[in-house]
């Protein structure tokens, strides 16, 4: 099996592939599927894989405290697993806003400023859509008043 080191250098670059295309070239008509599909899919396989082999050390009662939390992450391979949820999921985010904001017609410099909050932030990138969002949503209100 891999060293946990050599997982997250891979897990970093391949994530970068979603991201490239979600930034570079988001309206390819298959940007979004492939970061989704061919990115996000995979990184949650390895993800699954690394909990199925780590789980005989799961207790589901470490999540209830914040020190069991920090017990879990206190090891290489927890925080292996923890940083390839945090790639696929802010990736999956990421396909997300710029699905989101296509349909919405939203400009694309707007939803580009969001991306590397969520590469980076995650949460944070989504609520800077939400935010884009709430503001084109009342200007299309007074426009039409």
């Amino acid at each position: 099996m891999f060293a946990p080191d050599v997982l997250f250098q891979f897990a970093n670059t391949f994530v970068l592939i979603g991201w490239i295309f979600l930034l570079s070239l988001p309206t390819l008509k298959f940007s979004v599927s492939i970061a989704r599909f061919f990115v996000v899919v995979p990184l949650s396989m390895l993800y699954g894989f690394l909990v199925v082999k780590s789980f005989g050390n799961f207790d589901p009662n470490m999540f209830s405290t914040l020190a069991g939390v920090k017990s879990l992450f206190g090891q290489d391979l927890g925080v292996l697993v923890g940083w390839i949820h945090y790639l696929a999921f802010d990736l999956f985010v990421g396909t997300y806003i710029v699905k989101k904001a296509q349909s919405l017609q939203m400009p694309r410099f707007l939803y580009t400023i969001c991306l590397p909050f969520a590469f980076m932030f995650g949460p944070m990138g989504l609520l800077l859509f939400y935010v884009f969002w709430w503001f084109i949503s009342i200007k299309k209100v007074n426009a039409s008043n």
